[in-house]
């Protein structure tokens, strides 16, 4: 069996059906606060690099929080100038209601010397008001402008199922 060109899709695996393309809205923007970058090339020979997240801000539909102190991206600078970035972090919805983040992708170069990334994400969330966060699968972009040394900014959207 050959797929035809445009038309690659789960019955060209032998599924008996296909689903439509995920629709996505956007659930949340973050401001990440982020403190003084450590970077060291690793005994493996790669270059480890390591964030803190120190504070931010989080709007979503309905709802708002902070970041708390003391999260941190961990990222793996590539050859290529991109990095490989994991990053985790805890949010505190304006009711109290705590919210463990994690956002993984990749962050790429510009020619501008900003960065732009492309991440996805899971919350855990508490049983309540806010479960469904939880619930949810996220894709994210992420900006990093040349200038601005202290701030990360996310767009996190929801796959709507």
């Amino acid at each position: 069996m050959k797929p035809e060109q445009n038309s690659i899709d789960m019955i060209s695996v032998g599924a008996g059906q296909t689903l439509d393309p995920p629709a996505l809205t956007k659930a949340c923007v973050i401001r990440a606060d982020i403190g003084s970058a450590i970077e060291f090339k690793t005994s493996e020979g790669y270059v480890r690099a390591y964030f803190p997240i120190v504070g931010g801000e989080v709007l979503g539909k309905g709802w708002k929080g902070r970041i708390v102190p003391g999260g941190a991206d961990f990222a793996v600078a590539l050859a290529d100038g991109s990095y490989a970035i994991e990053a985790r972090y805890m949010l505190e919805m304006e009711d109290g209601t705590p919210v463990m983040v994690t956002n993984i992708g990749k962050m790429f170069p510009q020619p501008d010397g900003t960065y732009h990334g492309r991440t996805r994400a899971s919350l855990e969330v508490p049983d309540g008001p806010h479960a469904a966060l939880g619930k949810a699968v996220y894709f994210g972009t992420a900006l990093a402008e040349a200038n601005d040394q202290d701030h990360v900014y996310i767009e996190l959207w929801q796959a709507v199922l």
